[in-house]
């Protein structure tokens, strides 16, 4: 029949139409992580931040230590305090200017950072940068030069949400913005504020996040709130950001080893406005027989911290 003939051009008509209407295909992860085209979308729940089109850093598994015979240096948490932050081909970001720590699961989770004035940040405004953006991202810490450097260009770091200075930590309505950014620029871990190491579920959720500068020269009280000494250093694993010990000068003024995760902090100290101390968690007698070192640099030594830990294990 001649009306049959026209049955394919009809079809092929009709199948053009409709891929002409379909919805665009949306971007989808590539195997580096990052975006492939069109990449500006913002992940879904992550509306408050802006879009970004970036491909992540390559990813590594620890932060770069430069140069590692002087790995020591970097294993005092105050010293960290005074480093610089660049990105990419040594472009200055800023300087660190705190580190926001998660005292029950014993990490660096945040550090900020006074943004350098090639930026164009208003003045009062900081950073809050997650660690991992350190760890797994390519990034590294040089005790030569005092820098902490990141696989990121001048203008991401720029687009990243800013703060007041002193940014209060509680309410923690801040983190969801810094996240819901940098997201989508780096590789970042679900370690947060909240702490997951004693079994906090979402109902019941728990957050205990300190600045450094807050917990350097914290008092160490028992359950009784008897004062039993003063922080007076932290020591970390620079390449995961994990605090294993405070240094504690005792009221004989002698210097102990204890770890964090035998300490606490009230919720009453975390209140806006209130000093941080720390509480005790284990009997006052193993903290009085454990084993003394003659300064923090003994402290930062791989041999004495084995030994400290052992101490804590019994």
């Amino acid at each position: 029949m001649p009306g049959l003939s026209r049955l394919p051009v009809l079809f092929v008509l009709i199948a053009l139409i409709l891929a002409a209407c379909a919805p665009a295909r949306p971007a989808s992860p590539t195997s580096d992580g990052g975006m492939a085209e069109p990449a500006d979308e913002v992940a879904e729940g992550d509306s408050s931040a802006p879009a970004v089109k970036a491909k992540k850093p390559p990813q590594t598994n620890a932060a770069g230590i430069i140069p590692p015979e002087r790995r020591e240096e970097l294993t005092r948490l105050s010293s960290l305090l005074d480093f610089k932050l660049t990105g990419l081909d040594g472009a200055a970001l800023g300087e660190v200017s705190d580190f926001i720590i998660n005292t029950c699961e014993t990490y660096i989770i945040y550090f900020t950072v006074e943004p350098a004035s090639d930026l164009q940040v208003a003045g009062g405004q900081q950073l809050i940068i997650p660690f991992e953006v350190v760890t797994i991202n390519s990034g590294a810490l040089d005790a030569e030069t005092q820098t902490i450097s990141i696989y990121m260009t001048p203008d991401l770091v720029a687009a990243a949400p800013t703060f007041d200075d002193g940014l209060t930590l509680f309410p923690n309505t801040w983190e969801e913005t810094v996240r819901a950014y940098w997201l989508q620029v780096a590789r970042v871990s679900p370690l947060t504020s909240e702490c997951k190491a004693g079994g906090s579920d979402s109902a019941n959720a728990v957050h205990k996040i300190a600045y450094a500068s807050q917990l350097l020269g914290a008092e160490l009280k028992d359950g009784n709130q008897v004062y039993l000494g003063t922080v007076l250093e932290a020591v970390l694993e620079p390449e995961s950001g994990k605090l294993g010990f405070y240094v504690v000068k005792l009221l004989d003024d002698s210097l102990v080893m204890v770890p964090l995760g035998q300490t606490n902090i009230p919720k009453e100290a975390l209140v806006p406005g209130q000093t941080i101390e720390l509480v005790l968690l284990s009997e006052t007698n193993l903290l009085l027989d454990a084993p003394r070192i003659t300064s923090i640099e003994e402290a930062m030594n791989a041999q004495t911290q084995s030994e400290a830990r052992g101490y804590w294990k019994k």
